[in-house]
């Protein structure tokens, strides 16, 4: 069936024999902390075909732009209309002042204007100079983690995956480049929201640069007439979390939500979950430069055949 928050919501009226969740909690809250608990009980297949296409940020720069300390806002005409902010974006400051060092971009405004997070100095200044290097690219909510991400070009972009702190050493020892960048999952704001840290920066801005598929996470439910993102093997599951949380947290005292859980993940609902998700492309083909590649006739690879063998013992 097609399952709409509506029917989770009857699911929860239900197992509380008719009665409602008490005004004094949220009940679309109970209800999304349930599915935030479905994704994590299980690195599901089904949740991972996600895919987006990324914006590249490139370098913005001015000179002699207008402080005014009231607002906290730089202005220059024009020098932002090519840029789009992402939360934890910095601005260095190269002259104007005394007022040098990076500092945090709040907000753009406009095409000609950017708040900053604190003040760069006391008084207006018409005098300074700056240099914004965008170094992270704005992700879909639902991104629970990365599983691949190429450039779409025909120049051929790659990104390689690694930590935080090398990204943050390459960013302090290479210039900006468009081609290939280092990567790494982070998250901003608050509620936190996921980015990705890129090094070094891109040089200019580039829309739909690179493609990338993700896991996705539980994507937050507000209306009762929204339909539920889940694949048709995984609403019984669903139902029972939902319900299992609803008594846990409404009715603790006839069993606690831990222990509800725990009777779920060992059971047949579950298990019959996993083994249809497992289902899903069980084969991926032959391993990439393996031995059956090298066994191929006439084509070479990395494997090495021992021809000096021991004989065994006589």
């Amino acid at each position: 069936m097609t399952l709409h928050v509506k029917h989770l919501l009857d699911h929860m009226q239900d197992t509380l024999g008719g009665g409602s969740v008490p005004g004094s909690l949220d009940k679309m809250g109970i209800l999304n902390q349930a599915g935030e608990h479905l994704h994590s009980m299980h690195p599901w297949k089904w949740a991972q075909g996600r895919t987006t296409l990324l914006n590249l940020r490139g370098t913005v720069s001015g000179t002699d732009a207008a402080w005014t300390t009231s607002t906290l806002t730089l202005t220059e005409s024009g020098a932002f209309t090519d840029y789009t902010w992402v939360a934890g974006d910095e601005i260095e400051i190269t002259a104007g002042s005394g007022t040098e060092g990076f500092y945090e971009v709040a907000s753009r405004t406009s095409a000609n204007a950017i708040v900053l997070a604190s003040s760069l100095s006391g008084s207006n200044q018409t005098d300074i100079d700056f240099t914004l290097q965008p170094y992270s690219i704005d992700l879909p909510d639902d991104v629970r983690d990365i599983i691949a991400i190429h450039g779409t070009g025909i120049a051929r972009q790659h990104v390689t995956l690694t930590t935080l702190a090398e990204v943050l050493r390459i960013r302090e020892e290479t210039s900006t480049n468009d081609a290939h960048w280092y990567a790494a999952l982070s998250y901003v704001g608050s509620p936190p929201t996921p980015i990705l840290e890129i090094a070094p920066g891109a040089g200019s801005n580039a829309t739909g640069a690179l493609r990338m598929f993700y896991r996705s996470r539980w994507a937050r439910l507000s209306t009762d007439s929204t339909l539920v993102d889940v694949p048709a093997f995984m609403e019984a599951l669903l139902v029972q979390v939902v319900r299992a949380f609803t008594r846990g947290i409404v009715r603790e005292d006839g069993g606690s939500l831990d222990m509800r859980l725990r009777d779920i993940h060992s059971g047949p609902v579950f298990a019959a979950a996993a083994r249809s998700d497992g289902a899903i492309q069980p084969y991926t083909g032959t391993l990439k430069n393996g031995i059956s590649r090298w066994r191929r006739r006439g084509v070479g690879s990395g494997w090495v055949e021992a021809v000096d063998r021991i004989s065994g013992p006589s």
